[in-house]
């Protein structure tokens, strides 16, 4: 098998013109993935077809198309059109209802909370001929719509960036703040302690990331 793509949690793999393996590399059940998209394409969200899951292994149909990322760089003057995407892919998650499965983000109340990917970025939309999919759900939980929104937020003002990027991804945020339906600011603070505690975070990452705690940021 050709490996094409290698993440934190799990390596992909080409099976065939027409499949992917992602296989877990930490023992995760790729079963709980698969529920989870299958139950995410039966409410007509865009994410890719499962066909098979077992154990660490999770078999999947490979999208073809640039990653929203990959995009973004080869079309900066369209930041805020992607951004307005990102928006709206969040607020269709968010209008969806809680399966009653998914573990749930502490803090929440149960009354409002929904669906959330946690990891909502331009590295995980593949901009395929039919629209958008998005991938790589394995940190979803049941919370606050408004942590997911701050998440990616977080994440996009965490990372290192030249200045001219640093503009891109502010008009990216703002172009996605005005269609996700939220307002991430009451999700900062779970959104920013979550983020810290990511092992793979860097110093210089964790110290943007501090920065957002502060009011205005």
């Amino acid at each position: 098998m050709e490996l094409i793509g290698r993440g934190r949690e799990a390596d992909v793999y080409a099976v065939g013109g027409d499949r992917v393996l992602r296989r877990f590399r930490n023992g995760g059940p790729a079963e709980d993935e698969a529920r989870l998209l299958r139950w995410l394409a039966a409410q007509g969200y865009p994410v890719p077809v499962v066909h098979e899951a077992a154990g660490t292994d999770l078999v999947m149909e490979r999208l073809h198309g640039p990653t929203m990322s990959e995009a973004l760089r080869s079309r900066p003057w369209r930041a805020a059109a992607y951004g307005a995407l990102l928006g709206r892919l969040h607020r269709e998650l968010h209008g969806l209802p809680d399966p009653g499965w998914l573990p749930r983000l502490p803090g929440g109340d149960g009354g409002d909370d929904r669906v959330l990917h946690l990891d909502l970025h331009p590295e995980n939309v593949i901009m395929t001929d039919r629209g958008p999919r998005v991938i790589d759900w394995s940190t979803s939980r049941v919370g606050r719509p408004e942590v997911d929104v701050a998440m990616t937020f977080v994440i996009l003002r965490g990372i290192v960036l030249r200045p001219h990027e640093s503009l891109l991804i502010r008009g990216f945020l703002r172009a996605m703040a005005r269609t996700c339906g939220t307002d991430r600011r009451a999700g900062m603070p779970a959104a920013t302690e979550r983020r810290l505690a990511d092992p793979h975070l860097t110093e210089t990452e964790a110290a943007l990331v501090r920065r957002l705690r502060r009011p205005h940021a």
